[in-house]
């Protein structure tokens, strides 16, 4: 596994504003890199960290132990 920590940044972001399109704001970098990024994060853990609606996102419970992981390096 060779996690990055723009990619948990990428994910904090994305977790924390409930939405793709706000942390691509915040972030400065284009919605559909951010969820390339994420997706591919996703790939690299073997699991869901997001449930995607046209509401927005919430975390699996999965993605809420991957949270809690990144805050606490970040």
């Amino acid at each position: 596994m060779n996690i990055k920590i723009h990619q948990m940044k990428c994910f904090k972001e994305v977790a924390e504003s409930g939405s793709f399109s706000a942390a691509s704001r915040i972030l400065g970098i284009a919605q559909p890199a951010l969820s390339r990024k994420i997706a591919d994060l996703e790939t690299e853990l073997g699991k869901p960290l997001l449930m995607r609606s046209s509401r927005g996102v919430s975390l699996t419970p999965a993605g809420e132990k991957f949270l809690g992981h990144c805050r606490l390096i970040l």
